[in-house]
């Protein structure tokens, strides 16, 4: 009888130890969804309502940041090219996508080479953000630029590459896509080598050339990951900055985006920068939601 009683007690505190165990596990991811998503994203749409008096600096709630937004968005033009730039950042990351789905294809098919130019093609992707940056505007700076040196060299007129937007923008797309090949390669590259070999063989015994194996066989294999990206692809619209302000900075010709506006204003005025942040945030979600239901159809309607 005490051994059962002892069987029981140890029981008891194998089970309290478990269920302490769990919860102080399920603690931690519960408490940072409160405080960085729950109690940030709530804190945010209040600042949207707050009003700040510039003479007396007290606060006050109401609408004035919302009406200021599209004053500001119907008057100026910071904003209509801020979602112009973000665009065109955004097809640009589609581009990456694509082209980096060939280049992996052809890695896979172990072209001449092919070790080497992963090597070249993900470098990048593992060198600090910052290193690379800097490298890469310094090439372009005006007077000691490399590259403006042999424009110069050449008889040519030394452009200016970061103050002018269209430039600058350029310049920022190129690095995108050098810089972001590498990583998308080697999430290709992994789907399509747990792509089951013998329909690679079976394919090949059909007579199915190169071009026919990439869409007909390989692209619906590995549909979900290209998807995932394709969704990436319109998440950059509404997230990229870091490149344009580690590239251009903050001088006139950068080609500021979306995010970069609301990067600008959080320091100065939150409640700027909160607004546009909720403003966009309610236009991304439909756009992404039906940007995902339109890959599923895709898929379902070509079989992938």
């Amino acid at each position: 009888m005490n051994v059962q009683v002892l069987n029981k007690k140890k029981k008891k505190k194998i089970n309290v130890r478990r269920a302490l165990f769990i919860a102080g596990m399920l603690a931690i991811p519960l408490i940072q969804f409160g405080i960085f998503f729950v109690y940030v994203n709530i804190n945010s749409i209040l600042l949207t309502f707050r009003v700040v008096d510039p003479i007396t600096g007290t606060y006050g709630w109401g609408l004035d940041n919302y009406q200021d937004f599209f004053y500001r968005f119907t008057e100026y033009p910071d904003y209509k090219d801020a979602i112009f730039n973000s665009l065109m950042f955004g097809l640009n990351d589609l581009l990456l996508v694509l082209i980096s789905l060939v280049l992996a294809y052809f890695f896979f098919k172990r072209i001449p080479g092919t070790q080497f130019f992963r090597i070249i093609f993900f470098l990048p992707s593992i060198i600090s953000i910052v290193i690379y940056t800097m490298a890469y505007s310094l090439m372009f700076k005006a007077g000691s630029g490399p590259i403006n040196v042999l424009i110069t060299s050449l008889g040519g007129e030394e452009p200016d590459w970061l103050l002018d937007e269209n430039l600058a923008r350029m310049l920022v797309m190129i690095y995108c896509l050098w810089v972001g090949t590498g990583y998308n390669i080697l999430i290709f590259g992994g789907a399509m080598a747990n792509i089951n070999t013998e329909v690679i063989e079976y394919a090949k015994l059909d007579g199915v050339g190169m071009f026919r194996e990439l869409f007909q066989v390989i692209l619906p294999m590995i549909w979900p990951t290209l998807s995932v990206a394709f969704i990436g692809s319109v998440t950059t619209v509404f997230t990229l900055f870091i490149q344009v302000k580690l590239i251009v900075g903050d001088s006139f010709g950068t080609p500021r985006t979306i995010a970069f506006l609301i990067n600008d204003n959080v320091m100065s005025n939150q409640e700027k920068a909160a607004t546009i942040g909720i403003i966009f945030t309610v236009v991304a979600t439909p756009v992404i939601l039906l940007v995902r239901k339109l890959i599923d159809y895709v898929g379902k309607k070509f079989g992938y």
